[in-house]
């Protein structure tokens, strides 16, 4: 558990510890300090000396670290809509081994850009800076090679700079949570589909027009990402407000006579219809169902239900 300045718990009781024994030196805290210092430590020569910390506490600990310093996301769910875009660029564009780069400056990429939200929120602490300088020489090594080998594929920074630049102001402001900043964070990933598919181009991504199965793919991806920003307000942070509650039940809807269109016109298949109806009765019945219990959903049982809908979502996509 963190405070408001991502400082854990764990790290304050250690700091506390420590000032209370050095401020005690002459006393039994000091003595301790010492013996410890001098070696006498797993000699057990006085009760709670030289206890090892269980394996199964120190992989706890180890793994808390690894969150904590920026290692690996903590926000579970920001790993489907990191890779669902990529995995199905992957699966529908032709591949070279130049693909391949690319999905290491994504994956890369998509470390660094988690890592350098939490430094730039927290105002650049130190303990960020090795995941950070790591993921951003990973990072620039594959968009180097990337770039070498197909330069048209820098016609794509006009349109990804200004999403990286309103992501990094929403972090430094603290309100990476909020609607913009997610929306932002979802097309940008989204646009993977495309950009994949134009890694095997020699001209840029505008002209000639890419495939449109690629841009199709892109769009429900985003469509049913951004739908779970609002969905996920309504049982956590906005679990009170009914204009939350209603807002997400339109976006859902329309969403919904989005996707019938395109089975109308053939462009995706009545399965993924099906799939939608379930995600907007989820988007209505889960919310009240909450508020007539009197107390939120726990978060593993809405990840739980979130993991099922994205792979209905992802298994109806029109491959």
């Amino acid at each position: 558990m963190t405070s408001s300045d991502g400082e854990s718990s764990m790290e304050r009781g250690g700091r506390g510890a420590g000032q209370r024994g050095g401020s005690g030196g002459s006393g039994v805290s000091g003595q301790r300090g010492g013996s410890t210092r001098s070696g006498l430590r797993g000699h057990g020569s006085g009760p709670g000396r030289g206890r090892v910390a269980p394996p199964k506490t120190r992989g706890k600990k180890r793994r808390r670290t690894v969150f904590i310093n920026g290692w690996v996301p903590d926000e579970h769910g920001s790993w489907a809509m990191g890779f669902l875009p990529l995995i199905a660029g992957l699966v529908i564009n032709p591949r070279t081994w130049l693909t391949l780069v690319l999905a290491l400056a994504w994956t890369a990429g998509f470390f660094l850009f988690a890592v350098a939200h939490k430094w730039l929120k927290f105002r650049f602490k130190p303990r960020y800076r090795p995941a950070l300088y790591t993921y951003l020489a990973l990072t620039s090594i594959a968009t180097v090679i990337l770039l070498a080998a197909n330069p048209t594929l820098l016609w794509w920074a006009p349109v990804f700079l200004p999403l990286i630049a309103v992501s990094a102001h929403r972090a430094w402001a603290r309100r990476e949570r909020e609607l913009t900043s997610r929306v932002v964070a979802i097309v940008a990933s989204c646009l993977m589909v495309p950009v994949t598919a134009s890694v095997t181009s020699t001209t840029p991504w505008f002209t000639p027009p890419l495939p449109a199965h690629s841009w199709l793919m892109a769009g429900l991806i985003a469509l049913y990402f951004i739908t779970t920003v609002p969905y996920v307000k309504t049982l956590i942070r906005e679990r009170k407000s009914l204009g939350w509650l209603v807002g997400s039940v339109l976006v859902h809807a329309l969403a919904l006579a989005v996707v019938i269109i395109l089975a109308v016109s053939q462009m995706v298949g009545w399965a993924h219809v099906v799939v939608w109806f379930v995600v907007l009765v989820r988007a209505v019945v889960m919310p009240l169902a909450a508020r007539r219990r009197g107390k939120p959903w726990r978060p593993a049982v809405v990840g739980i239900g979130e993991i099922i809908l994205t792979l209905l979502v992802a298994l109806t996509l029109p491959w």
